[in-house]
């Protein structure tokens, strides 16, 4: 932030600053985070659909009116967040400052509920994501949008706003421990069992969530650095100065006009975010499978447990999903069961 300081007449200088209110963080401070965020470690299928992906927060002091999430997928190979395509209309508004004849040379963006000149209307296509709110923490919220800036699907910048204009109004979300504030869903790819290391990590890239005032939640000014640059007036004009021109060091007499600039840094220890991630198992055998081919039960498995039971075949690759009938171990039941299954209309393998 930088303030230029207006000098008040020739040889006299003042000045006031405006600034932000600044709380300095005490040496070892360990105190209770005020936020915690977390995505959930879930596991899924190859080629699984609809993957449900929670994401928990803990807001232990301040309620929640909205908040912003942009999170990334770092293996777009294995699984992406699921997303829709859909074409955006943004209209933006423009005044003109400056006009040739007919034609506008500069202009800049304006309040539509102002005053402005003409219009500009792009058209995009754009990856909407599918969350889930039905009984989460922003369930009811007027306002929740999710989007794929990347336009690729790996990422996924989810905004939600409790209340919006007009009334009547909404409210946030109270403190309060562990409760699912929202559930993102992905897609996984049909990868071949053969890939090392099939995890997608999620991490959260940024942040913020807000209390009623507009602040986001946990970030504390932890350190302040006080640049100040001395100015003198080389040309007046009554009590206008027409050109200034940097000092160093500072004059006796003093400055005529002063730019004060501080930097600060925020410390967000007081929200821990913690990453998710998705794992990719094997699927659960198919009840009935015996020959472990992924398609049955069949005759071609009906023949292979003949085959096992009673000429020395070799036994089934998932012994699990040889025991049809659900009892004891494999043995002439379940070829029974099977038997009638397959052609008379016997129920349904049920394996475990």
């Amino acid at each position: 932030m930088t303030v230029q300081l207006q000098s008040l007449k020739p040889g006299l200088w003042a000045y006031s600053i405006f600034l932000a209110p600044i709380l300095f963080a005490p040496f070892g401070w360990t105190q209770q985070p005020a936020l915690e965020v977390k995505v959930a470690d879930v596991t899924a299928f190859p080629g699984e659909q609809n993957v449900v992906i929670p994401i928990y927060m803990s807001n232990y002091s301040d309620t929640v009116v909205a908040f912003q999430l942009w999170l990334l997928m770092d293996r777009p190979d294995i699984a992406v967040f699921q997303t829709d395509s859909q074409t955006v209309i943004d209209t933006t508004y423009w005044k003109c400052l400056e006009w040739d004849g007919p034609l506008c040379v500069d202009s800049e963006l304006t309040n539509p509920l102002g005053e402005w000149d003409f219009i500009h209307v792009d058209t995009n296509e754009t990856l909407i994501g599918n969350v889930d709110t039905v009984g989460t923490l922003c369930a009811g919220w007027e306002y929740v949008d999710s989007r794929s800036l990347s336009g690729m699907g790996f990422d996924l910048n989810i905004v939600g706003i409790a209340d919006m204009p007009p009334p009547p109004l909404t409210p946030g979300i109270p403190p309060q421990e562990g409760g699912v504030l929202i559930n993102m869903l992905a897609d996984v790819f049909d990868i071949p069992d053969t890939m090392t290391n099939p995890t997608v990590n999620i991490l959260i890239s940024s942040q913020c969530f807000s209390d009623p005032d507009g602040n986001c939640i946990g970030e504390v000014v932890i350190d302040s650095v006080l640049d100040t640059t001395c100015f003198m007036c080389t040309v007046w004009a009554d009590s206008v100065c027409l050109n200034w021109e940097e000092t160093w060091p500072p004059p006796p007499e003093g400055c005529d006009s002063m730019a004060i600039e501080w930097e600060y840094f925020l410390d967000t220890t007081g929200v821990i975010l913690y990453p998710g991630s998705i794992t990719v198992v094997a699927p659960p055998p198919i009840c009935g499978d015996i020959n472990g081919d992924q398609i049955g039960p069949n005759v071609a498995d009906l023949t292979y447990l003949v085959a096992y039971l009673f000429l020395g075949g070799p036994p089934p690759p998932m012994m699990e999903a040889a025991n049809v009938n659900g009892i004891g171990n494999v043995n002439i039941a379940d070829l029974t069961y099977l038997v009638a299954y397959l052609f008379q209309s016997g129920p349904t393998p049920v394996c475990w």
